[in-house]
C-alpha cells in the first residue's frame, strides 16, 4: 500500500474548488502538514483508480493512511476531532451550531456558487437556465440569513472563528470584486449587509487566508 511521505496525510484537491479551498485554509490555519495532490474535478475524479479508491467521485478527498473520506465538512470535522483544532471547539453547543450551519450550507450558501460561479466556470455541469434563475433568486435570502446570524455573534457559531466560517467564506468571498466581481456583475450590493461585510474582512485577516486564495487570485 502506498503511504504518504513523512507520515503526512494526502488530500486530493483543486484550489479553485470552494470546499477544497476551505479545507486547505483550515489545515494551514491549524498548522497541519498535508500532501496536496492536484486533482481535476470531472476528469481525474472519473479515473478508474480514483473511483475504485472511494465511492464519491469528487474532491476534496482525504487519505489518512488508507482511511478514505470525502466531503469537506466531514473531513474538517474528522481532523478537528483528531487533532483538537481550535476551529472545531470541543464545547457541545458550539459543535452543534457548526453542524447546524454545515447542514444548512448545502441548500443555501452553496447555491451562491451554483448560481453565480458554476455557470461561468463549470459549463460541463450543464446547469439549465431555469435552474440558474431559481438559485439566483435564493442568493439574497441566504445573504439575509447570514446577516442575521452575524447580528447575534461576530462569527457564525459564536465568539471565535470555526470551520463553518471558512467554509462559508469560500462560497461568498469568491464573488467579491478582488476575486471574480460576480456580486457586482449580478447587481448584488453588499452594503445592505454591514455585519456580513465586517465578517468578510475579519475572515481575510485569519491565518492561511492568503495562501489558500493564491490560485483564485491568479485565476481571477
Amino acid at each position: 500500500r502506498h503511504h504518504s511521505f513523512l507520515g503526512t496525510m494526502k488530500i486530493y484537491t483543486m484550489p479553485i474548488s470552494q470546499p477544497c479551498r476551505a479545507l486547505s485554509w483550515a489545515c494551514i490555519y491549524e498548522g497541519l502538514k498535508v500532501e496536496e495532490i492536484q486533482t481535476m474535478p470531472g476528469k481525474d475524479t472519473r479515473s478508474p483508480e480514483f473511483t475504485k479508491q472511494g465511492v464519491i467521485p469528487a474532491v476534496p478527498r482525504m487519505d489518512d493512511d488508507g482511511f478514505i473520506l470525502n466531503e469537506s465538512h466531514a473531513i474538517m470535522v474528522y481532523l478537528g476531532d483528531k487533532f483538537n483544532w481550535k476551529l472545531y471547539p470541543s464545547d457541545a453547543k458550539t459543535r452543534a451550531r457548526i453542524h447546524q450551519y454545515m447542514n444548512w450550507h448545502h441548500q443555501n450558501t452553496r447555491r451562491i456558487t451554483m448560481a453565480l460561479f458554476a455557470p461561468v466556470m463549470r459549463p460541463d455541469l450543464k446547469i439549465s437556465a431555469e435552474q440558474i434563475k431559481q438559485w439566483s433568486k435564493e442568493v439574497l435570502s441566504t445573504l439575509r440569513s447570514l446577516e442575521q446570524w452575524l447580528n447575534e455573534s461576530p462569527w457564525l457559531c459564536g465568539t471565535s472563528p470555526t470551520v463553518a466560517d471558512l467554509s462559508c467564506y469560500c462560497e461568498v468571498g469568491q464573488c467579491l470584486e478582488k476575486f471574480t466581481g460576480l456580486f457586482e456583475l449580478n447587481g448584488i450590493d453588499l452594503t445592505a449587509y454591514p455585519k456580513l461585510m465586517q465578517w468578510l474582512k475579519a475572515c481575510e485577516e485569519l491565518p492561511g487566508f492568503e495562501e489558500a486564495h493564491t490560485a483564485l487570485k491568479k485565476f481571477s
